[in-house]
């Protein structure tokens, strides 16, 4: 029987889709595993302990017979760590507590992550299967965590800690540990993961992203149904201030899973705005000087996005399995208007800028996805007429030609906890459901797996979360032929 010191699990969206071979395996399952558990499990193993890290919608992927339980009985293991990061994981993480539980009783369970960091103290009051949260940050919290457990020391003085303790009393520790650096963890050591090939190519092929690259931490911004802005990192990790990697350490990291193995591209996992652009501009040099084959996919946070910017990504990656996105959710100058009084001055995405990114993606042949969501705070119908108008033109102009890289992208969202719209929802027009975590396990488990987020945790004047749901699907089906011809030829006289 094989022994681990730590078992990671990243728990499924629900514990079993639907019959038949890979049925329900799409984007919806989010088989991605947060960048940080790779982090903290590296960060573990240098430290001496043994660590197996399990991605069960992966395994189930893989082999439709695979049962967590029976998998745990042919292992030897005293903590699991399971990630709540994306709420859309609240039911599976519950779940997956209760079997560690069911067969290894004595195993402690800790779940990290912003959604674990956020419900801290009603996971612990309702679920005893969790015996412990790292809140925001949790390399040092983690270590100290395990290495007090095996001693049976006091966990009184383990930073970022809330727990259940010896009376059955949730005890919150301080929020203490931010880390100061980025560049003495190891975000690539993908040996601690199971099936750790497959993980990569069934990455690309459900979610389409090959590889998440760890960039930054902290985000300066704002934006009103984010769960990971300024505020709400501040408030659930006690981070103030945006950290960034090294350059030379990105690309280590990149050098590290090119020789090990074969994937397309790599998700960078920080977006570009003004502040940064020097940053970007001195790594995508150095990819360049190494000459990678890669394919990179980068978001946009704020514009200006300047056409030397569109020329350097140009240089650096190639076409296929490349892509720019920008996430504006409306065109609607009224709205971001709003917005930016409320919550966030610097969310303004002018519609000659977005026009610039158009002409300019087109120039350099690379994709870029603008993501539009009907039921965005303060939209109206008729910003809902303008931004579906602003899509056909698009789609008449660019939709039928394979070599026209513009895609227009849908979705629902779903208010994020910590973000600025599930804080204040009367600020922002919105009538907020599911406000407690034992609400919000049910919609998880009730729900069925789609391509889009399965649960709507509001409603707002206007717009019902049926209709929500009915016109971002409608509103992505009439857009669905820009989807499906972007990047699929690559024109003869293109050599990257």
């Amino acid at each position: 029987m094989k022994s681990y010191d730590v078992l990671f699990i990243h728990p499924p969206r629900v514990l079993r889709p639907s019959k038949g071979k890979n049925s329900k395996f799409i984007r919806g399952t989010y088989i991605f595993i947060p960048m940080g558990v790779f982090a903290i499990a590296d960060f573990l193993k240098e430290e001496g302990f043994g660590i197996q890290i399990i991605n069960y919608p992966l395994e189930q992927y893989l082999d439709r017979d695979w049962t967590l339980s029976d998998f745990l009985k042919r292992i030897d293991f005293n903590i699991c760590g399971i990630d709540l990061h994306w709420i859309h994981n609240a039911h599976g993480a519950i779940e997956v507590a209760k079997i560690v539980k069911k067969v290894n009783p004595n195993a402690k369970v800790v779940l990290g992550g912003f959604s674990a960091t956020y419900y801290h103290n009603q996971i612990l009051k309702y679920f005893e299967s969790v015996d412990g949260i790292i809140r925001g940050e949790g390399e040092i919290p983690f270590l100290e965590y395990a290495q007090n457990s095996n001693k049976n020391q006091p966990l009184d003085s383990v930073p970022n800690l809330s727990y259940r303790n010896s009376s059955n009393h949730v005890k919150v520790n301080s929020l203490s540990y931010t880390a100061r650096t980025l560049d003495d963890l190891n975000f690539t050591n993908m040996s601690l993961l199971n099936n750790a090939k497959q993980y990569l190519e069934c990455s690309r092929k459900i979610m389409g992203i090959s590889f998440n690259l760890s960039i930054g931490r902290g985000c300066p911004f704002n934006c009103p149904f984010c769960g990971g802005g300024q505020r709400a990192q501040q408030n659930l990790g006690g981070r103030s201030e945006v950290i960034l990697r090294s350059p030379e350490k990105v690309l280590e990291d990149m050098g590290e899973i090119l020789d090990n193995y074969k994937v397309p591209s790599f998700f960078f996992g920080h977006g570009t705005y003004p502040a940064n652009l020097k940053y970007w501009k001195r790594l995508f040099g150095l990819i360049q000087k190494e000459k990678f084959d890669i394919g990179g996919d980068l978001e946009i946070w704020r514009l200006p996005f300047p056409k030397e910017m569109w020329k350097n990504f140009y240089k650096t990656f190639t076409r296929r399995y490349s892509s720019i996105s920008i996430s504006p959710r409306t065109i609607s100058k009224k709205v971001h208007q709003k917005i930016a009084k409320i919550c966030d001055p610097t969310f303004k995405f002018p519609e000659s800028l977005i026009k610039d990114l158009i002409k300019n993606a087109n120039i350099f042949q690379r994709t870029l996805r603008i993501w539009l969501t009907v039921g965005f705070p303060f939209q109206t119908r008729f910003d809902v007429f303008k931004d579906f108008n602003f899509a056909m033109k698009c789609l008449l102009k660019y939709g039928k030609s394979n070599f026209k890289p513009i895609t227009i992208m849908n979705e629902p969202y779903y208010v994020f906890p910590g973000s600025p719209a599930h804080e204040s929802p009367n600020s922002f027009g919105l009538n907020l459901r599911f406000n407690s975590f034992l609400e919000i396990v049910e919609a998880f488990k009730r729900a069925k797996i789609s391509f889009f987020y399965n649960v709507i945790n509001y409603d707002k004047e206007h717009f019902s979360r049926a209709s929500v749901r009915i016109a971002n699907m409608l509103f992505f089906i009439s857009t669905a032929p820009m989807f499906l011809t972007t990047g699929s030829k690559i024109p003869i006289t293109e050599k990257k």
